[in-house]
């Protein structure tokens, strides 16, 4: 069963009162060893109303969601104080109960941790009009296991006890991560690298460059038959995590992307291919005209938001 795209309301694109509103936190974060010569990064926070850090009964899922290739991690909240369209998206469906409150965050890939380790490799990115470096969203997940989670989940009332990696696998079916483009590319590889600490994975308009930049078409197989591999080899049955996946048929990522989601659906003992979650584990949604850029991607969003942390 396909899953089928609703149209963002229009008042969900407006700002909701005062007393509804989450807030926006900007903060920064130590990683030792960045490729731009410094030892902190930046982040955004999205809290929901009512969030209180003395309340630690009251504990949030948590989202980390990633930018696209030339954008930064300011865009998508902007910061305190803004509320962008993504934000009072998020008001308006906690706001009508669409969605239990939740927790998102807002990262960054570029400047690497322990640059010098790994081999450069840079390409042009369709739209973009400067180069990206492969490895900053192919080992994006040291940083994102070792740094980031640990510092944003004990400092907020998330599922996560403890900074202790143990503690961050117990919490895992809190967590889920996305992205758009180079985001959904990284969102491929934290899904290969990291599906010990996240239960949930939303990729938006980009496949997954295991094989090389737009290899999801030409290698469709493959890649498929790459990511079918992971949960077997970690042990884990297609109910211990789920592939939420969108883009538009006139996406430039829809070429790419297509190809790869079809062969996915073959790899039946790891990808079950449904609109119902309580069925399956795996969809994607595709909507007709949609192109590659936010006005689209904060609706997949809002189509998605749902389906996560109630399996």
């Amino acid at each position: 069963m396909e899953k089928q795209f609703k149209a963002l309301p229009d008042e969900y694109r407006i700002e909701v009162e005062k007393e509804k509103q989450g807030t926006i936190e900007s903060l920064e974060y130590y990683v030792p060893n960045l490729d731009t010569g410094k030892e902190t990064k930046h982040l955004n926070v999205y809290l929901p109303d009512w969030y209180d850090a003395n309340d630690k009964n009251n504990k949030y899922n948590i989202l980390y969601l990633k930018h696209g290739g030339g954008e930064d991690e300011n865009l998508i909240f902007g910061g305190p104080g803004q509320n962008r369209e993504l934000k009072n998206i998020l008001d308006n469906m906690i706001a009508n109960g669409d969605i239990e409150p939740i927790i998102v965050v807002t990262p960054t890939f570029y400047g690497l941790k322990n640059a010098s380790k790994y081999k450069k490799e840079v390409y042009i990115v369709e739209s973009v009009d400067h180069p990206i470096p492969i490895m900053e969203t192919q080992y994006f997940h040291d940083e994102l296991i070792n740094d980031l989670i640990p510092m944003v989940e004990t400092k907020y009332n998330t599922y996560a006890a403890s900074e202790n990696k143990e503690d961050l696998m117990k919490s895992r079916e809190h967590r889920a991560f996305g992205g758009f483009s180079m985001g959904s590319v990284t969102t491929w590889y934290t899904y290969i690298n990291c599906l010990d600490y996240f239960k949930y994975f939303i990729p938006l308009s980009g496949d997954c460059w295991v094989f090389g930049p737009k290899t999801g078409n030409d290698k469709a197989k493959e890649t498929a038959e790459y990511l079918a591999r992971i949960p077997k080899t970690a042990g884990y049955t297609p109910k211990d995590y789920y592939i939420f996946c969108a883009t538009g048929n006139l996406d430039i990522a829809y070429p790419n992307m297509k190809p790869q989601i079809d062969a996915m659906k073959e790899m039946k003992d790891s990808f079950i291919y449904s609109s119902d979650t309580k069925e399956g584990n795996f969809y994607f949604l595709v909507c007709d005209g949609a192109e590659h850029n936010w006005h689209w991607i904060n609706q997949f969003i809002y189509n998605i938001l749902p389906d996560l942390f109630d399996n």
